[in-house]
Formats: C-alpha cells, sequence, structure tokens
C-alpha cells in the first residue's frame, strides 16, 4: 500500500493544490520558502495519530491569509491494498472500478475565534461523514525526520532511541531472556567485586545509621536493570571504537537515518510504512549525498516485504541531479500560487526520459529551482550571455535567471517539463535557426521546436538565423572585439582576418566571412567565448551592440525592459 496523491487546499500560503506520488521515493525540490515545508507538514497532519509525538500542531498561524479563517482542508489517497486492507480501512475505501478499491482519508481544520483553539475533524472515504476508527492508525507507520535534527540527540540510550527501537524490532519473543541472561550474569559478576561490595556496604550502613533498624531499605548496586526493555535502551552506537558523541554530524546523521529505515523496514505488522526527511543532505558531503540518496531509492524500490514509501525534500541540487528522474516532484510558486510538478505523472517516451535523465546526471539539477530559466545550447553562449546581459542594461544573477548548458542535447528532451500544469516559470531556449542564408529558410530541426513551443505559454523560443558567433558578427560595435579575442587565441588568422574585413563593404559580408574563417580553422567556441567574454567585461558598449533577438530574450526573462529596445543603457 502506498501514498498516491494529496490534496491541500488554505493551508499557509497554499490555495489549491494536488500532487501525485510515484510509487517509491519522492523527492520534493525547489527555492526556499516554495511551499516544500507546508506539503510536508500537511503529510505529518495526516499520517500520524493525534497521540503522536509528530503530530502537527496547528495554530491561528496556519490558515492562508486573507480568507478569513477559511477551513483547511487535506486529504490523502492510498492505492495497492491488498485484502487484509481493505477489511481494516473499510470505512475509508473508495470505490474505483474493477473491483478494486483505494483508501482516502480527509482532515478539515476550523478555528475558533472564541477559544482561539483549531479544531481538527477527520473522516474516511469520499463523503464526509464520521471520524477515522480508533484502530485506523494501527496500520500505519511514519517516521519524521525534521530539518537541522540533532541525530546524536536520537541515538543516545532511552526506551524511545533508534537503536532500541530496531532492536525491538529484530527480537523475537523467545530471544527476549538470552539478553535478560546475560544481564544477571553480568550483575552477578560485578557485585561480588571488592569495590562493589564496599560501596554496597558502605551505603546500607550509612542507611542504617539514619533511619533505624525498623525503617531503613536493603540497597543492592547492579549493572543494569535485567529486563529486555531496560537492556536495549541502554545500547548506543560505538564507532571505530569510539563514542558516538565524538563522530561528526555527518555521520551520525547516516547512523540514525540508517536505524531509521531499519526500523520501518522490519515493522511488518504495518500496512503502510513511510520516512518523511526534510533536508536529507545534512551535514553530508556531495560524495555522501549522492550515497545517501542511492540508498533511499532502493529501499524504495523494494515493492516487497521490505517497503517503505521515502518522501524526502531538499534545496540540494546535487540531490536534485542523481535523483532518478521519475522520483521529482518540483514545488515552485508563480504569481502568488504555489503548484507542483510530478515528472511521473507526464507522459514522456522512455527514450527522452532517459536522455533527460543523463543530463541532470550531468549537471547540478538547478533546472528545478529556479525562477526563470534561460536554456542554450553550448558553452559559448553560457559564457558570454551574462556579460552581454550587462552590456544590454540587465544582469542575469540579480534577475533570478539561471542559465542552463544543453550541451548540444535536443531541446526536445525539456520541453514536455513546461506548460500549464507543469514548470510554470518563464522559460526561453536561445538557439540557431541554421539557416544557409540570411533571410533563408531554417533548419527543420528549428522549425519543429517553435511548432512544439507554440501551445507553452511559458515557453519563448528565440533564435540567430544562422548562428550564435555569426549574429554577434552581425554587430559592428561586436565584431572587432571579436576580432581581438580571435588574434588572442589564433595570432596569424586572427591577423590575416582582420585584413580581408577591412575589404569587405558590407557588414553582411563580414560577419560571413568571420563565420567561414572560425569553422574552416576549427576555432573552439569555448576558448573563444571565455576570450571575448573578457574583453567585453572591459568595455563600454551601449545595447544596441547586442543583437535583436538577445535582446529579446532578456526582455522574456525580465532581466531588461522595454526602453533597452532603443539603444540607451
Amino acid at each position: 500500500m502506498w501514498l498516491c496523491e494529496l490534496q491541500i487546499r488554505n493551508f499557509r500560503k497554499i490555495d489549491a493544490l494536488t500532487m501525485k506520488f510515484p510509487h517509491g521515493l519522492t523527492v520534493l525540490v525547489g527555492e526556499n520558502n516554495s511551499g516544500k515545508t507546508t506539503i510536508m507538514d500537511a503529510l505529518r497532519l495526516m499520517l500520524f495519530s493525534s497521540r503522536d509525538f509528530d503530530y502537527l500542531r496547528l495554530t491561528e498561524d496556519d490558515f492562508r491569509a486573507g480568507t478569513e479563517h477559511a477551513p483547511i482542508e487535506i486529504s490523502c489517497r492510498f492505492t495497492g491494498l491488498g485484502d487484509e486492507d481493505e477489511v481494516h480501512f473499510q470505512e475509508c475505501l473508495v470505490d474505483i472500478g474493477g473491483g478494486k478499491f483505494e483508501m482516502q482519508i480527509n482532515a478539515r481544520v476550523e478555528f475558533n475565534e472564541t477559544t482561539n483553539r483549531c479544531n481538527v475533524k477527520m473522516w474516511g472515504g469520499e463523503t464526509e461523514g464520521g471520524s477515522l476508527p480508533s484502530n485506523h492508525y494501527d496500520r500505519l507507520a511514519t517516521i519524521y525526520l525534521q530539518p537541522l535534527r540533532d541525530p546524536e540527540r536520537g541515538l543516545r540510550p532511552g526506551q524511545h532511541s533508534q537503536v532500541s527501537r530496531l532492536i525491538d524490532c529484530l527480537t523475537k519473543e523467545d530471544q527476549r531472556a538470552d539478553f535478560e541472561v546475560i544481564a544477571q550474569n553480568a550483575n552477578e559478576k560485578i557485585r561480588v567485586l571488592k569495590p562493589v561490595k564496599d560501596a554496597r556496604g558502605d551505603i546500607n550502613m550509612q542507611m542504617a545509621a539514619i533511619a533505624g533498624s525498623e525503617l531503613t531499605q536493603k540497597t543492592e548496586l547492579i549493572f543494569t536493570s535485567p529486563t529486555f526493555r531496560h537492556i536495549i535502551a541502554g545500547l548506543h552506537p560505538q564507532i571505530e571504537g569510539l563514542p558516538f558523541g565524538l563522530n561528526g554530524l555527518g555521520y551520525n546523521n547516516l547512523i540514525f537515518t540508517s536505524a531509521t529505515l531499519g526500523t520501518l523496514r522490519r515493522s511488518l505488522q504495518f500496512s503502510f510504512r513511510s520516512i518523511l526527511v526534510e533536508e536529507p543532505e545534512a551535514h553530508l558531503h556531495p560524495q555522501l549525498q549522492m550515497l545517501l540518496l542511492k540508498h533511499l531509492a532502493d529501499v524504495a524500490s523494494n515493492h516487497e516485504d521490505y517497503e517503505v514509501q521515502v518522501i524526502a525534500s531538499s534545496h540540494s541540487p546535487i540531490l536534485a541531479s542523481q535523483a532518478p528522474i521519475d522520483s521529482i516532484v518540483s514545488v515552485h510558486e508563480v504569481d502568488g500560487q504555489v503548484s507542483t510538478v510530478s515528472v511521473c505523472s507526464i507522459s514522456i517516451d522512455e527514450k527522452t526520459k532517459k536522455k533527460l535523465q543523463r543530463y541532470l546526471d550531468a549537471t547540478r539539477g538547478e533546472l528545478f529551482f529556479a525562477r526563470r530559466i534561460l536554456m542554450v545550447e553550448g558553452v559559448a553562449e553560457a559564457l558570454l550571455l551574462p556579460v552581454l546581459a550587462k552590456i544590454s542594461g540587465g544582469n542575469l544573477k540579480e534577475s533570478s535567471v539561471t542559465v542552463l548548458n544543453a550541451d548540444g542535447i535536443n531541446f526536445n528532451a525539456f520541453i514536455p517539463l513546461f506548460g500549464v500544469e507543469r514548470l510554470r516559470v518563464p522559460v526561453v531556449i536561445l538557439t540557431d535557426g541554421d539557416a544557409k542564408e540570411i533571410g533563408g529558410e531554417m533548419s527543420a530541426t528549428a522549425s519543429h521546436l517553435r511548432e512544439q513551443a507554440a501551445g507553452i505559454p511559458n515557453l519563448n523560443v528565440e533564435m540567430s538565423e544562422i548562428t550564435f558567433e555569426h549574429e554577434l558578427a552581425r554587430s559592428e560595435m561586436l565584431l572587432p572585439y571579436m576580432v581581438s579575442a580571435l588574434k588572442e587565441l589564433h595570432p596569424k588568422i586572427g591577423v590575416m582576418l582582420e585584413t580581408e574585413l577591412a575589404t569587405l563593404a558590407t557588414t553582411e559580408e563580414r560577419a560571413t566571412k568571420f563565420l567561414d574563417v572560425f569553422i574552416k580553422k576549427s576555432v573552439s567556441k569555448g576558448r573563444f567565448a571565455q576570450e571575448l567574454a573578457g574583453i567585453l567585461a572591459e568595455c563600454n558598449l551601449g545595447a544596441n551592440a547586442v543583437p535583436d533577438y538577445i535582446r529579446n530574450t532578456l526582455r522574456h526573462l525580465g532581466v531588461i525592459n522595454e526602453a533597452a529596445n532603443d539603444g540607451r543603457n
């Protein structure tokens, strides 16, 4: 049984939200304050019994501002029920046809202004009725790991430590006596040691002197209480021969998470087992982040007896880039509305999906954290666009624009992620039209890209007519600096080209000549762009030096305003 859908209304900054969960691992990614914690807290409200320590306790501040305390409404839908689940959750079942059922639980939270309290009503199924059965949570097990958690605290000896819980799950009833026999033997051996006997005698003598022979109580000194619960409560990790308190936060975090997962995987009496983890990357260097994510994915993908649904929220672009593509749920806010995009629910063919996965594997996953996205073909555009934006009167970083270098990968792999009810942040694809000449017909690939983007309101495609370098060379103000950059890399070629350009009459002829030499001499685009970017950063040029299609791109992304179109800085 697994959680497949969450619906939220009027909870904090969320107006209305429906979120789909993949089967197994879910990684919620998005920038700060995008709504990830609100989603996790909604799950805490629904998945924990009100008697549980991790149950969410709501206040007036949790109601959506400006709604005059409109009720908070949350629903969770579970699928994959077994026969025993249908019996246990019979009051919560929803008929989905074909003799199959799903389980749904709902909550409505209302604020009482007289008592200043929140009243929570919960029921099962689609139709509002009575409260949940008293034994509803007997088959649900969820553990919550809060952000900036203190793993050392969770590993300290105690009856509720994760180590104690794990050992309890692993110990059969007939094995408990083994613990107790060992503890009794240890007590017997320790109590006969002379220092212990002397201490015991001294305490009893002092007690008799204080209370007298009638009221005194005889004292024994023991190593530990010889009962199973007390014995396992005293166990704690030792790492590389040292107490866990001397271990680093990162590794203690891994040990704590491991013990938690182990406890859940072996709690077979529960139909639904899940772990909610905020910031699993806490205190971990990048390599350990990737290894932890791989393990979480492996645990969540075991759809047999040991299945645990893992739901994590993260700010880490490393985790976003390494997570299985279907596990990603992007959380973002556009125009005051929080929305989510579950990649698993987007129709993408397997070939395209694998291409997208490989791209994310090789990058830092900024795609899912961006407020504005500028996708480019290669490293040349990625290096030069920041300086071209400054020349145009804007700043990519200050405008929160993330430049994603597709490195020659077909943009078609990314287009399914954008649009209504998908990623709705402003996106511009900057690419080449690959026409043979100015005014000529663009390539079939470029035409198809335009057609695909036509029905996506938040996606614009801006193209050079031929190539990026050719379009820059058409600028009379940029061309001399491009020649200077070429001379730095290839002095003889640069001088020869400079001489030939001086004999040509028109801008188009000079741009065509530059591109011809650039291609025939196999000039490295990356090295050239790096050199040119450094030169242009020191120049004082006006916005009209930048090609129109690049300025259009910057306008779409809000980097420059319309006044930049007339050449003013």
